[in-house]
């Protein structure tokens, strides 16, 4: 990703701290004082004097022909060498006037130019140094070059209302400081922040960075995911995560909202067994969202506390009125909604495996075991319905859905050092039949959980119901149906879509790899549903 970064140049890029006390010294003006720095010196000659003469006289020589003595701030060179050779594009946006007032015949701007051609030569093109008369129109220059981080050391400049929403914002403060504002105190910060606007983005790292008030670095979080997980930490060393999805034209579903306007309900409903939903972008492709520390489930084998408390977070959902949200993602409003969906997605994997070259044994598999088990699970599934008089038509009473999840397991959770569980992942939420939730929950091939405990999550989630037997009647049902689906979905990855979400969350993936592990994984699965019915 090339980025277009820009840097103020007086007392940001340039450091005349030196130069000033120097001069000063030599004219004989700091009479032993210990004035160091150019703020310093300034704050003396004032004292003294009652006015700012010796201090204007003072500054048209070290801004004018003693600027060569000047030196880039600590850290500084560095930091445009690092960005030059990542490909950035660098400009400066300077407010400073042709001349001295002072001393007209002081032409500033040649005199930076000079500066910049000397100790910056190869890293900043001449013609992307620009001068601005006064602060507006600096800011309108930063807006037209549409810049994706602006530093400077004047925080007016960066608080200033007309200020691009779309340009991050660093201020270089030593000592005083805004704030309301991003910090940084060295240079080497700046790199540090670099390294987070490349990670994450402009957008989002300027999305973080308004709502934290803070410079920060991002790392990818070490969970795996559908979507791009990036664990941003920030200068004061709190956490945020943002989380990037994959927008394909082939897949219509607005995950990032759907999951953002989930997590915005359940907060606004007190429910904080969740990350707190902090900013979703425009375009729906990221949301940035409070960061929970816990441990993951995923390769351990679950406890009944965590089960008891799984069903917990399920009925606080059920308790809540769906009002107009949408179904969740392939939600189930009757039973016949069961079988067509296990026949979609058989259908799916059917014309991925054809179209996928270097995996016959796929395509055997499908047609000599999956195709087989489903007519099997599906005749007994239809004998079943119609022997306690349901049909597979009519659509479930409304008073027997709930919200869900829809993706719902400790493939999604985290136990925090208190062993409470936080649950993730909301893209899919919506309106269902919680015997899907539930069935879902006991088939999800992600997670490890005991027949016994599983027999637990369901019993509990029945007392938390307000139709409990039609629920169970429904489970019971369902069950071996959901069984053969989570076989399929462990098969997504034969077709061309799911693969490409797979690289987007992980560029490093191995498709081969992934194939191979999932075929293995849906033999074991079919195997054991196939003894089990």
């Amino acid at each position: 990703m090339k980025l277009r970064l820009g840097l103020d140049f007086d007392n940001t890029v340039i450091r005349y701290d030196d130069v000033f006390r120097r001069l000063a010294s030599r004219r004989g003006w700091l009479k032993g004082s210990s004035a160091r720095t150019k703020d310093a010196v300034k704050a003396l000659l004032l004292a003294e004097d009652g006015n700012d003469l010796r201090w204007q006289a003072l500054q048209a020589e070290v801004y004018g022909s003693a600027i060569d003595s000047a030196r880039f701030f600590p850290g500084c060179l560095d930091f445009l060498k690092r960005a030059a050779a990542s490909g950035h594009e660098i400009f400066i946006v300077s407010h400073k006037s042709k001349t001295s007032h002072f001393d007209p015949s002081v032409r500033l701007r040649d005199a930076a130019l000079r500066w910049m051609k000397k100790n910056a030569r190869g890293l900043i093109r001449s013609g992307n140094i620009r001068f601005a008369d006064d602060r507006d129109q600096k800011i309108l220059l930063i807006t037209a070059l549409k810049l994706d981080l602006f530093i400077d050391d004047l925080a007016p400049v960066l608080t200033h209302p007309a200020f691009p929403k779309a340009t991050a914002r660093l201020h270089f403060a030593a000592e005083s400081h805004d704030a309301g504002l991003p910090r940084i105190k060295r240079w080497s910060e700046a790199s540090a922040a670099l390294s987070g606007l490349e990670r994450l983005g402009p957008a989002a790292y300027n999305a973080v960075e308004r709502i934290c008030g803070r410079p920060v670095a991002a790392v990818p979080a070490s969970r795996q995911s559908n979507n791009r997980l990036l664990k941003v930490t920030l200068e004061n060393g709190g956490k945020v995560l943002v989380k990037r999805y994959l927008v394909d034209a082939r897949d219509r579903r607005e995950r990032g909202r759907t999951e953002f306007r989930a997590l915005t309900l359940l907060w606004e409903n007190s429910i904080r067994a969740i990350p707190q939903p902090l900013f979703l972008d425009p375009g729906g492709k990221f949301a940035v969202l409070s960061w929970i520390e816990g441990r993951d489930l995923r390769r351990g084998t679950a406890k009944k506390t965590h089960v008891s408390q799984a069903a917990a977070f399920i009925k606080r959902l059920a308790g809540l009125r769906p009002g107009a949200f949408p179904e969740a993602a392939d939600s189930r409003r009757c039973l016949a909604d069961y079988l067509r969906h296990v026949e979609r997605r058989l259908a799916r994997v059917s014309e991925g495996a054809a179209g996928l070259k270097g995996f016959p044994e796929a395509r055997r598999f499908i047609e000599g075991t999956l195709k087989p088990l489903k007519e099997r699970i599906a005749g007994r599934f239809r004998s079943e319905a119609k022997r306690v008089g349901r049909d597979l038509e009519t659509p479930f009473p409304a008073r027997q859905r709930i919200l869900s999840p829809s993706d719902f397991g400790f493939h999604n959770a985290l136990e925090d050092a208190r062993g409470r569980m936080h649950f993730l992942d909301f893209e899919y939420f919506g309106q269902d039949d919680p015997a899907k939730l539930a069935c879902d929950f006991c088939h999800h091939a992600g997670q490890k959980v005991s027949s016994e405990l599983k027999r637990v999550f369901i019993r509990s989630l029945a007392a938390g119901l307000p139709h409990p037997k039609s629920f169970l009647e429904r489970v019971g049902l369902v069950y071996d149906l959901i069984g053969l689906e989570w076989v399929l979905i462990v098969l997504n990855v034969l077709a061309p879509e799911t693969r490409a979400r797979r690289r987007f969350a992980d560029p490093s993936v191995s498709e081969h790899s992934l194939i191979r592990r999932r075929l293995t994984l849906a033999r074991r699965l079919a195997d054991r549903l196939a003894r089990a019915s």
